[in-house]
């Protein structure tokens, strides 16, 4: 079985307002953002036509709707939410999405997840 194409976006840092403990509320973290889609078909289809494939705007996108949306205490939570305001469009088959926080600890702290955009079954024939 063949790999999907897929597109990125790497290293994509914005600061808001996240986290669970007293000590983060109140204040903006760095977050890092690294989002990784497997397309639903390849782009050799696309005949060089911007309109014929995902456009990394949807990634960006992604982000800035999501922490427009609320705060939230959770990466975890805030990773979901990214998930599937991509897998929401039709050319995303898989989502793989990292939330690091950048200012909590000596590293980088976060998650990585990994989504499946949902499959409608075809409708069952209709019986005599």
């Amino acid at each position: 079985m063949e790999k999907p194409d897929r597109i990125h976006l790497r290293d994509h840092v914005l600061s808001a307002e996240i986290g669970a403990f007293q000590s983060e509320r109140g204040r903006v973290q760095r977050l890092r953002f690294t989002i990784s889609v497997d397309l639903a078909d390849a782009v050799s289809g696309s005949d060089d036509q911007v309109d014929r494939i995902l456009s990394y705007d949807v990634l960006t996108q992604a982000v800035d709707t999501a922490l427009s949306d609320r705060r939230y205490a959770l990466v975890e939570t805030l990773a979901e939410k990214i998930a599937a305001e991509i897998l929401a469009h039709p050319a995303a088959a898989r989502v793989e999405v990292s939330v690091e926080k950048l200012d909590r600890g000596p590293g980088a702290l976060g998650i990585t997840i990994s989504r499946d955009a949902p499959r409608v079954a075809a409708a069952p024939p209709d019986l005599p």
